[in-house]
């Protein structure tokens, strides 16, 4: 017997191939990878010639028979797998691409394009680490296995919805609205979140308010209205009357403690620790999937393409190992050598629904370490950021809970009422391990009692303006697609929403964010991100188009979860799906389209033709559509501002830029054109850096 085993990756494929010389199979293993990707489905005109010609007459384009062609990029690497399968008898193939819905596709799309007829076997797991390769090598899958099949065909028909709604609505949009318009199943609905904020913005106007502030000595106190709860004051009249009535001192009238007793947060999905490296670190959420990705394939964490926060009570009945890795580390030593050492710690957080449960889990559980300690494995700082999040995530689950005592004091001084709060920590318990990342400190009110007279040392009057609701960062954005359901009205598409966890998945919503930056819809300010006039004119053409609302996803999501989970027949949802398609196309081509052309910005003129530069979404380009010269906007985490273009056009050096290099040290170095080539120009300091 033999096989060809096939890797998503070439690193996987080595380790695959490392632990299989170890092994003794019944039957010879040769291997091969991908590059990820390999073949995608064809473009509209690959099936049709009059499909070529972007015109309404044609839509909706639903072929016959959906083909796949091979990627560019992917060429050689596919030829070279065709050449093995030809020139090779194999009895079967491994699927060894990552297990989930993704990587059944990029399997599935590559194995229909290259005509290959030989069974396959399912290599499935979550880590990559020596043992769990060892384990997913002796307990191949049958592709013919109800779970892998429904999860296969959930894949294929993803796509190629996503490739009827993406191209028919593209096109009828582009048509319609006079310049290119993308729109997308989960793209354009994510856009419109993105766009009804920016609106809000624009639209909002700031006004004054006043608060009665009491310092009294140890704390202060805000005033507040006894009936409405409300401490904020419309007029500056009314803020210096209740400040002019004040008395001498504040009677203590009301005290209130309350105990907090917070157990650590779940385990990372992808999501979360994509929200958490946003928040402590300013991480993009496509930075930290990438970085994420390059940790599981050195071993140091399990899969991190996952929607789940729970592990598997299997898994977690052998965690010992994994947290023996931690302990290999100076920093958690004590921490992990004390848990470990503590039975009842592990037994108590095992039997916790909250971290433990098999009938929470998606494809894959949480992310968490593998028990490869990290060793002299040579990590960048930005790897080692996201391990240590993920790391700290691990151990507080087993760690004692945040204790913390809240205190609301109410005063009274003449008629009027005044309000403090003070926290006090009882026992840091897991909080110890995020000590770096605390902004403010807890401070408890001093010992009081009721009817206890209290001088006031000053009063003041806050003068202050209402502020508009903050831009959307990646974290609140992701969070935003991942609770869409707060964006319909009707109750059952919102548990549907909920029940498909939001719009888009784990693995792609940081994917959707990038792409609608790469097309100018949004643009990333700092750490936010705002919707730019043509995407505000995209949303406000489509205002009236199911396209726009979750809704679209919701429905569609729930579908394919139902054939993944065997549920629905995937003929069924087929038959559904071109009705839909048609229907929906229909509905676009009645639209009324109004999305202004952008006005093209020059910043120079070309050193190769002469002709002008304009400024585009990724960069400043020749206007000359043959000429190929062109600047990013982003070079190496430096941003290339107009000015900077400019400079460079016209033979000056830009100012100091503060680059990212490869090694993941920074460092600031001037641009200047060097026979149509950026060079750089270090000052004396940073050479001797």
């Amino acid at each position: 017997m033999k096989a060809l085993l096939i890797a998503e990756k070439p690193s996987l494929m080595r380790d695959i191939q490392k632990v299989y010389k170890k092994m003794q199979l019944p039957y010879e293993i040769d291997f091969a990878s991908f590059v990820g990707h390999v073949v995608e489905l064809k473009e509209p005109h690959e099936y049709k010639p009059e499909w070529k010609k972007w015109k309404l007459e044609v839509l909706p384009m639903i072929p016959e028979k959906y083909e796949f062609r091979v990627k560019k990029s992917a060429y050689k690497v596919y030829k070279e797998i065709e050449q093995l399968l030809k020139s090779n008898h194999y009895d079967f193939i491994i699927n060894a691409c990552d297990a989930g819905m993704e990587g059944e596709n990029i399997f599935y799309s590559f194995y229909k394009r290259v005509g290959c007829r030989l069974p396959v076997k399912r290599f499935w797991t979550s880590q990559t680490t020596d043992k769990a390769i060892q384990q997913a090598l002796l307990n191949l899958i049958d592709e013919q296995d109800a779970l892998i099949r429904n999860l296969r065909h959930a894949a294929m028909y993803r796509t190629i919805f996503d490739w009827l709604i993406g191209l028919n609505l593209t096109r009828a949009a582009t048509v319609k609205g006079g310049r290119v318009i993308k729109v997308g199943r989960v793209m354009t609905p994510t856009l419109a979140i993105v766009v009804k904020r920016e609106l809000e913005i624009q639209q909002f106007k700031a006004e004054p308010y006043y608060q009665v502030e009491l310092n009294l000595g140890q704390f202060k106190a805000l005033w507040y209205d006894l009936k409405t709860n409300e401490n904020k004051l419309k007029t500056l009249e009314a803020a210096q009357a209740i400040l002019s009535s004040i008395g001498p001192t504040a009677v203590v009238r009301d005290l209130k403690t309350e105990r907090k007793t917070i157990s650590a947060p779940p385990l990372h999905s992808l999501l979360e620790l994509q929200k958490e490296a946003n928040k402590f670190y300013g991480f993009t959420s496509s930075e930290t999937l990438k970085i994420a990705q390059s940790l599981y394939e050195k071993k140091l964490i399990t899969y991190p393409r996952t929607e789940s926060k729970h592990l598997p009570t299997g898994f977690a009945q052998n965690i010992v190992v994994n947290l023996q890795s931690l302990s290999s580390l100076e920093e958690y030593r004590p921490i992990a050598q004390q848990i470990i050492s503590d039975p009842s710690a592990i037994s108590s957080t095992i039997r916790s629904k909250k971290y433990v449960d098999d009938k929470k889990l998606t494809d894959h559980h949480a992310i968490t370490v593998t028990e490869m300690p990290i060793g002299r494995k040579k990590l960048s700082p930005q790897e080692l950021k996201i391990y240590h999040l993920i790391a700290r995530r691990l151990l507080a689950i087993f760690m004692r809970p945040y204790v913390i005592d809240k205190t609301a004091a109410v005063l009274q001084s003449n008629e009027f009422f005044f309000k403090a709060n003070g926290h006090m920590v009882i026992d840091p318990g897991y909080t110890v391990l995020y000590e770096s990342f605390k902004k403010k400190q807890e401070h408890p009110l001093p010992s009081m009692n009721i009817g206890m007279e209290c001088p006031i040392r000053d009063a003041k009057v806050l003068s202050k303006m209402t502020e508009p609701p903050a831009r959307y960062t990646d974290s609140s954005l992701l969070d935003a697609m991942f609770h869409a359901g707060r964006f319909v009205e009707d109750k059952q598409l919102q548990k549907i929403l909920k029940d498909a966890e939001g719009i888009g998945t784990s693995a792609t919503r940081a994917e959707i964010i990038e792409k609608l930056i790469s097309i100018g819809m949004i643009a990333r300010e700092g750490n936010s991100l705002k919707a730019t006039s043509f995407g505000i004119d995209v949303i406000q053409s489509l205002a009236h188009h199911e396209i726009v609302s979750p809704e679209l996803t919701a429905v569609w999501s729930k579908k394919l979860k139902d054939i993944a989970d065997g549920q629905m027949n995937s003929s069924e949802f087929y038959k559904e799906m071109l009705g839909y398609v048609k229907q929906i196309t229909d509905k676009f081509i009645a639209l009324n389209m109004d999305v202004a052309e952008k006005e093209v910005v020059t910043v120079g003129k070309c050193p190769e033709c002469g002709q002008p530069v304009a400024e585009g979404f990724k960069g400043y380009s020749c206007t000359n559509k043959t000429c190929k010269f062109f600047i990013s906007k982003l070079i190496m985490k430096g941003k290339i501002t107009p000015t900077d273009a400019k400079k460079l056009l016209n033979g000056k050096e830009t100012r100091e830029i503060r680059f990212t290099w490869k090694s993941g040290k920074k460092g600031k170095a001037k641009l200047k054109l060097v026979d149509s080539k950026l060079e750089f120009v270090f000052s004396n300091l940073e050479k001797s850096k």
